[in-house]
C-alpha cells in the first residue's frame, strides 16, 4: 500500500513509515496542503492519507485543505492531529462536517498498532474503527451541528475574528461593523452553546450564563473561546466550504440552543 503522511514536521512521516514497514507499505511525504496539490498532480496512486491540521505559524491553508484535495482523488483519508488542543476543536468538528468520507481520528500519541490497525483495515476494504472520530462528527440526532450553531453563514467570521481580537462590547461592533445590539444577541446566542460543546468536548464545566457579582460574562466567555480559535475563524477554506455547504439557509433550533434558552430561565427566576 501506498500511503500519504500530510504534515510539516518530518518526523512524524518518518513515525509513520516506521510503524509501517514491516508490512512492506511506501510512504510519501507532503509538507503542507501546496505540496499535496502538487504531488498529486503528478501521483495519484495512494490507498490511504495521514492529515495533519495544522502546519506552523506561516502556513496560509489548514488541513481542510488537504482533506478537499484528497476528497477530489477519492483518497481515504485520516484526521492524525494532537488531541487535547482547545484550538484544534473547530478544525476537527469542520473535517468531519465537510468531509464526511474521512474515515476516523487518530491522535499523534497513538502507538504503531494502532497505526497498523487503520492500514490494514483500508488494506481489507474494511472501515476503520469510527469510535475516536464519532465524538466530532455531526450528530443525527440533532437539526443542527455545533458547528452550525456557532458559524451559521459565512457573514459570521467577521464577527468571530473581532471577538478573537477584542474583549470590549463597542469596539467588537465597530471592528465587525454591527451594531452593539447585534454583537449582544450574537452573543446572547453563542454562549450556551459554546458551554455545551465544551462540556461535551472538553470536559469542561457548564459556565452560568451570568454570575453573581459579574458583568459582561457572556462576553467574556464568547472572547476566550474566540481567542484560541482565531486561526479557524480566519482561514479562507472554513470561509468557502461554509458557503458551499449551507449557505444561508435558515437554522433549526438545536438542543444546544434550547438547553440556553432554559438556562436563562432558571436564571430569571
Amino acid at each position: 500500500m501506498r500511503i500519504l503522511v500530510v504534515d510539516d514536521m518530518l518526523i512524524v512521516e518518518s513515525g509513520v513509515a516506521r510503524a509501517v514497514e514491516e508490512g512492506g507499505h511506501m510512504v510519501v511525504g507532503a509538507r503542507d496542503p501546496a505540496a499535496l496539490r502538487v504531488l498529486l498532480e503528478q501521483d495519484t496512486d495512494f490507498q490511504l492519507a495521514f492529515v495533519d491540521l495544522h502546519y506552523g505559524r506561516s502556513a496560509t491553508e489548514s488541513g481542510l485543505a488537504a482533506l478537499e484535495a484528497l476528497d477530489q482523488h477519492s483518497i481515504p483519508s485520516v484526521v492524525f492531529s494532537a488531541d487535547g488542543e482547545q484550538n484544534r476543536l473547530l478544525f476537527l468538528l469542520a473535517a468531519f462536517e465537510f468531509f464526511p468520507e474521512t474515515s476516523t481520528f487518530l491522535s499523534k500519541h497513538a502507538g504503531d498498532q494502532t497505526i497498523n490497525s487503520i492500514v490494514e483495515a483500508i488494506g481489507r476494504g474494511d472501515t476503520p474503527n469510527a469510535g475516536p472520530s464519532r465524538r466530532y462528527r455531526p450528530s443525527r440526532k440533532e437539526p443542527a451541528s455545533y458547528l452550525q450553531q456557532l458559524v451559521r453563514r459565512s457573514s459570521d467570521l467577521p464577527l468571530w475574528r473581532a471577538l478573537a481580537m477584542h474583549t470590549t462590547l463597542s469596539v467588537i461592533a465597530g471592528a465587525a461593523h454591527c451594531s452593539q445590539r447585534k454583537v449582544s444577541m450574537f452573543i446572547s446566542e453563542r454562549q450556551p452553546v459554546i458551554a455545551a460543546l465544551q462540556q461535551q468536548m472538553l470536559d469542561l464545566p457548564v459556565v452560568p450564563a451570568v454570575r453573581e457579582g459579574e458583568r459582561n460574562t457572556p462576553l467574556l466567555e464568547v472572547c476566550r473561546f474566540a481567542q484560541p480559535n482565531a486561526d479557524f475563524f480566519n482561514d479562507p477554506d472554513v470561509e468557502r466550504l461554509i458557503d458551499q455547504a449551507w449557505g444561508d439557509r435558515p437554522l433549526q433550533r438545536s438542543a444546544a440552543s434550547r438547553f440556553g434558552d432554559a438556562y436563562r430561565r432558571k436564571m430569571r427566576k
